[in-house]
């Protein structure tokens, strides 16, 4: 079902919520499903602003290598359990690599969802794919997916809290969830004082316990965590240590490097030796919806109950 990302009633018509006077509007052939203060709040504004900025760099490549991004969409995608004819919702889409790939797969659609207009444009018109400007904290369904995938998303949003509760809303029951998300990354790269050019980036970071907890607690039930993203230059600080295991981990890696591979491809369901001597840079959770979040009637504070 869809409903207004303003009060959450469902919608009379298309764009239109007769509750609250919520109203839509198209942009570029898509629909912009952000409730007023998001188009007023200057805090609101800047985020959106600052991913929109985001969003043109990387379109420009000149953030990360769009080859190790679509291998990475090939390692995540092998991970989603996709039956004929699910309806997916793809939060946080981006370049579109993800929603291709789960159409190719057999999904009956893809809501790709993103609050960037520049990534969002380039998806209309996409067999399959049905491009949304929507943000993750307001997610305008209830019920209405089989399967959500987000990628690099949840360590980007301002509140956690509401994005959990958007996507455990979103799922019909027994609907699965996949995230990817940083492991254990250092957040001091993205400081202004470091020189990052951006003003929101990643706020956390997670390890397999933590995003274990974070999903559990809003209803789900882990059903699998997967570590990937090697990359040759990543090592693991063991190798670090000595003069003997530097020099092992410089054989493997240009035992590695020797093949003409791209490096990137080094990330495409890597050998065990890999995972021996690199680092994984991300973190996938396999999950299913075990109980919904439901706000409490009574506006008590914690105010919601798992059902």
């Amino acid at each position: 079902m869809l409903v207004c990302p303003a009060c959450s009633a469902a919608l009379s018509r298309p764009l239109t919520c007769g509750d609250c006077g919520w109203t839509g509007r198209y942009l570029e052939g898509l629909p912009v499903m952000l409730p007023d203060p998001e188009l007023s709040d200057s805090t609101a504004r800047s985020y959106t602003d600052n991913y929109d900025r985001i969003a043109r760099d990387d379109l420009e490549e000149k953030i990360i290598d769009p080859r190790y991004i679509e291998n990475l969409a090939d390692n995540f995608c092998q991970a989603v359990e996709l039956l004929p004819g699910a309806e997916v919702c793809d939060l946080g889409s981006g370049k579109g690599f993800l929603a291709r790939k789960l159409v190719e797969r057999g999904a009956a659609t893809v809501t790709a969802v993103d609050i960037s207009l520049p990534y969002l444009v380039r998806l209309v018109g996409q067999p399959g794919v049905s491009p949304v400007m929507a943000n993750a904290e307001t997610l305008p369904y209830v019920e209405h997916f089989d399967v959500v995938v987000t990628t690099d998303v949840l360590e980007h949003v301002l509140n956690v809290g509401s994005f959990l509760y958007c996507v455990n809303r979103a799922l019909r029951p027994g609907g699965r969830l996949y995230v990817r998300v940083p492991h254990r990354e250092d957040l001091l790269s993205y400081s202004p004082h470091f020189g990052c050019p951006y003003r929101f980036v990643h706020f956390r970071s997670y390890d397999r316990a933590l995003l274990r907890q974070t999903l559990e607690t809003a209803g789900f039930c882990v059903d699998r965590l997967i570590l990937d993203g090697y990359l040759p230059g990543n090592g693991r600080p063991f190798w670090r240590g000595g003069p003997l295991r530097q020099k092992l981990y410089q054989w493997f890696e240009d035992r590695l490097l020797r093949t003409g591979r791209h490096p990137a491809d080094v990330t495409l369901r890597p050998h065990g030796i890999c995972q021996v001597f690199l680092q994984p840079t991300v973190l996938i959770a396999a999950a299913r919806k075990v109980k919904s979040l439901v706000p409490r009637a009574d506006g008590a504070w914690p105010g919601f109950e798992l059902k």
